[in-house]
């Protein structure tokens, strides 16, 4: 096998961790945060870096698929990545604030914990 040809069939785990890695430094961004335990920030970073290799990876292989340019599917890749490390780091931190009880969102009667 060519060595090109060997390039492109590792192509695509390179873009996962290139993906993966746009979550992970979006949500060290936002961590600095007085107040905020390491702990928590060490989940956060996980839940973010995870979700955006997931959201990413899949949006890669689908756009693949699709049209199979490499460019268009690793910068939708890269997009959708983010997307959904923000989607999912909102998610935790409504879950948290929920738990702690200092949601402002109404809570339906007959829901979980009343």
């Amino acid at each position: 096998m060519a060595s090109e040809q060997q390039a492109i069939t590792d192509l695509p785990t390179w873009l996962l961790l290139l993906i993966a890695l746009a979550g992970l430094v979006g949500e060290m961004r936002q961590a600095d945060v007085p107040g905020v335990a390491m702990a928590e920030i060490i989940k956060r970073v996980m839940l973010r870096f995870g979700s955006s290799a997931l959201f990413g990876m899949a949006t890669l292989l689908l756009t693949l698929a699709l049209w199979g340019d490499v460019l268009v599917a690793g910068g939708l890749g890269i997009v959708i990545g983010l997307l959904g490390a923000d989607i999912a780091g909102a998610l935790y931190t409504r879950y948290l604030a929920r738990r702690a009880g200092v949601c402002d969102l109404p809570v339906k009667p007959g829901a979980r914990g009343e």
